[in-house]
């Protein structure tokens, strides 16, 4: 298969910040409800289950884009499916999809070559940041002449 015949009616180029579906379903987006635009794309995904792990590309269909923010929404069942396919064993299964891959982003005078190798790095597209992260405040150190927090005098 050539590289032209990944034609996506979505820029992959784009940055996106990564849902699954078993977290808010395929109908809108979750970040600004507009509608989802189904297309596939090719994903790297790191995979591990009781008996194997693996890291491995994959064309995933039930990829659902947002054209109005940078969303993108992968189907759980059919990352799960493609895992499965993936890597040995299914008990205990976990997955993380580390990006995607812009095949358009390889220059056309290395289409022809093998996609991974020093001359030709896979184009991976990595995700934003989860919006739903904690912040972590750290503590603030306590000096050599500051008093002891718990006021016991020691320190």
């Amino acid at each position: 298969m050539k590289i032209e015949d990944f034609k996506n009616r979505v820029d992959l180029s784009i940055r996106r910040r990564r849902y699954y579906s078993e977290d808010c379903g395929f109908v809108s987006c979750p970040e600004c409800g507009s509608p989802l635009i189904e297309d596939s794309c090719t994903v790297i995904i790191a995979a591990k289950s009781d008996t194997d792990e693996g890291e491995f590309m994959s064309n995933m269909t039930g990829s659902h884009f947002c054209n109005s923010c940078p969303v993108v929404v992968f189907d759980s069942e059919k990352i799960e499916e493609t895992v499965r396919y993936g890597i040995r064993g299914d008990s205990n299964l976990k997955y993380e999809i580390g990006g995607i891959v812009d095949f358009n982003a390889i220059p056309k005078e290395k289409r022809h070559l093998e996609i991974g190798v020093d001359d030709n790095p896979v184009p991976v597209v990595d995700f934003l940041p989860d919006l739903n992260t904690t912040t972590v405040k750290s503590e603030k150190k306590i000096g050599r002449n500051t008093p002891y927090p718990c006021r016991s005098g020691k320190k």
